[in-house]
């Protein structure tokens, strides 16, 4: 799978995983502390996340980072 194939698919999962624990994007970025435009772009594949910002965005949400890599 090429880079950005797995990009779109780790910002449709993190979307699909926030969505199913009733989490806004609003939310995330507030409580992980990075930008809304960060997150929009996370989720909609346009930036490679640091491997911080996922251990964020699991924490927020209440999952492990394996979760919001699982296809």
């Amino acid at each position: 799978m090429d880079k950005q194939k797995f990009l779109k698919k780790l910002g449709a999962n993190i979307a699909r995983v926030r969505k199913s624990k009733g989490y806004s994007q609003d939310k995330i970025y507030l409580l992980a502390g990075f930008s809304r435009g960060t997150m929009s772009k996370i989720e909609n594949g346009l930036v490679d996340p640091k491997i911080s910002t996922l251990a964020k965005i699991a924490e927020v949400i209440d999952v492990p980072i394996s979760k919001l890599l699982q296809p």
